[in-house]
């Protein structure tokens, strides 16, 4: 199974393309033996399959509903014939049967295309409904733990009608939760690269697990409105429930962008520009890109984009120094630079043309050559052991991708093609040179809270970060959270995230142990450190 067959297993899009591809095969090949029939008829059943979570959900109208069956049912009878046909040759050596294959082959692939494009339209009516949906969704948590906070301070008779009105918003909460992973599938089915499909995929499993748990917790503080843990629980889900939404009307906006068809979405203006990055003596017009390029460069600057999030929450971790630290200040730099970069890759921002984003490209690698130097200097102070061994490991190879992003930067193009090929490069180079760095930052981190050393010195005042064994368990539960997709490593949740679901794992227990021995927790609760 090849890299794209793997992350794209499961999802509709994958059950399409493998279809398509297999009746390419057999139109190159001029048909099909019985092993490759057998395939196709295993590639149809898994395709009308999956197109049961657009026909079997409640929220796809009847209109795209009958749709995509009907063009699933065409896709069956196109590959009917094309079986058909195939037998055919097989039995007879002659090519009377050429043009019935042709034919036969041009219908399936026809009717794959239309039903992506009946899929991907489907997905997208429920999409534009995530961000006010979500919106929804989080005004009712915010009730249920507004009224969770009030019941602590009003009479019983009083209580009992907020009771009341807790499991009514707590059923209309459930509803919209519903709803909410319904799209999140569809999302997931019209992925067009991997790193979509994985946060859609995550983003309906995180759905699925923590939000029930919202409206667990305020049950439970309804049960016991004078427990504290119970009120703390409630809180921490609640905002842990805000995350979630953000994160899926984040995807869907992703989503959306990518499969608009607007042509100002779809263009870069001065491809190329002539002088510095190019050698032709007037400007080309501005293109179309196609689909292929498209999802190219989107895959690499959501990728730049996760990388600019991860290296974000590392520097928030420097608690109290962020003015002064110029490890801290270079690394946001950076981070606001490849976010500059990925916002390029869907037409927006303020880098406007390909000569915009050289020079950015440029910048950031002066930046991180700066950033080395101060960590280079940093490392002195750090005693041997594993600890500084892992960093200049890191920090050793910040030269050669600097480098390798400058070469590529400065590189002659001609043409819009190799000026296509020289911007997915640049973004390459830079997410490859993000990456070091952002390993650089984490390890410094270590460092500031592992190694007791004077901080006072030339990369500004770093004050340590609390207790040894907090971080301890913070990169052990990252560690836990990894998993191996498709080969690649990727980080589920950023650094924020996990810290949130730590501490409302640590909340739950807590509040199983106290409430069953007793209802009654005093403000004593007040001051117990979670």
């Amino acid at each position: 199974m090849t890299h794209a067959a793997q992350w794209e297993a499961g999802t509709a899009l994958g059950a399409l393309r493998g279809l398509s591809t297999q009746v390419r095969a057999a139109r190159a090949r001029g048909g099909a033996d019985s092993a490759r029939r057998r395939a196709l008829a295993a590639t149809l059943r898994a395709l009308v399959e999956r197109t049961h979570d657009f026909t079997d959900s409640a929220y796809t109208s009847h209109e795209h509903r009958q749709r995509i069956l009907s063009l699933a049912e065409r896709i069956a009878y196109e590959l009917e014939r094309l079986v058909a046909v195939a037998v055919s040759l097989e039995e007879q050596t002659g090519n009377s049967s050429g043009a019935a294959l042709e034919s036969a082959c041009n219908g399936a692939t026809s009717a794959a295309s239309e039903l992506e494009r009946a899929l991907v339209v489907a997905a997208r009516d429920q999409a534009k409904d995530l961000a006010p949906l979500a919106e929804e969704a989080r005004k009712l948590a915010s009730d249920l733990a507004h009224i969770g906070n009030r019941q602590r301070k009003i009479a019983s008779s009083c209580g009992e009608r907020e009771s009341e009105r807790l499991h009514s918003i707590a059923s209309q909460l459930h509803e919209q939760l519903d709803h909410i992973i319904e799209v999140c599938k569809l999302l997931r089915h019209i992925a067009m690269s991997e790193t979509l499909q994985v946060s859609a995929k995550f983003a309906e499993i995180n759905l699925r697990i923590y939000g029930p748990q919202v409206v667990t917790a305020a049950r439970t503080l309804a049960a016991h409105p004078s427990s504290a843990a119970a009120r703390e629980n409630l809180d921490v889900f609640v905002d842990m429930w805000a995350w979630l939404l953000a994160d899926a009307a984040r995807l869907a906006k992703e989503l959306l962008d990518l499969t608009d068809e607007r042509p100002d979405k779809q263009q870069y203006s001065s491809l190329p520009r002539p002088g510095k990055h190019g050698t032709t003596t007037k400007p080309l017009k501005a293109v179309r890109l196609d689909s292929d390029e498209q999802a190219k460069i989107a895959k690499s600057g959501l990728e730049m984009k996760m990388m600019s999030s991860e290296m974000d929450a590392e520097t928030e971790k420097w608690q109290g120094a962020d003015e002064n630290n110029d490890i801290v200040k270079r690394a946001k730099n950076m981070s606001s630079m490849a976010f500059a970069m990925y916002q390029f890759t869907k037409g927006e921002g303020r880098l406007n043309t390909t000569q915009d984003l050289f020079t950015q490209a440029e910048y950031f690698a002066e930046e991180a050559n700066r950033l080395y130097k101060i960590v280079r200097q940093f490392s002195y102070q750090v005693p041997a052991g594993t600890i500084k061994k892992e960093l200049l490991e890191h920090l050793d190879k910040v030269p050669t991708y600097v480098q390798q992003l400058q070469f590529t930067v400065k590189e002659p193009t001609v043409g819009r093609a190799a000026t296509f090929s020289k911007v997915d490069n640049v973004i390459q180079e830079t997410k490859h040179l993000m990456n070091v760095i952002s390993k650089v930052v984490t390890t410094c981190f270590d460092c500031a809270n592992k190694v007791p050393l004077a901080w006072e010195t030339s990369v500004g005042v770093i004050k340590r970060h609390q207790s040894v064994a907090p971080v301890k368990y913070f990169k052990d539960y990252i560690s836990f959270m990894t998993v191996r997709l498709s080969g690649v490593k990727c980080i589920i949740f950023d650094q924020r995230y996990i810290l949130v679901h730590i501490l409302s794992i640590c909340k739950f227990m807590l509040l199983c142990t106290i409430i069953p021995f007793n209802d009654q927790v005093g403000n004593s609760n007040k001051n117990r450190s979670f």
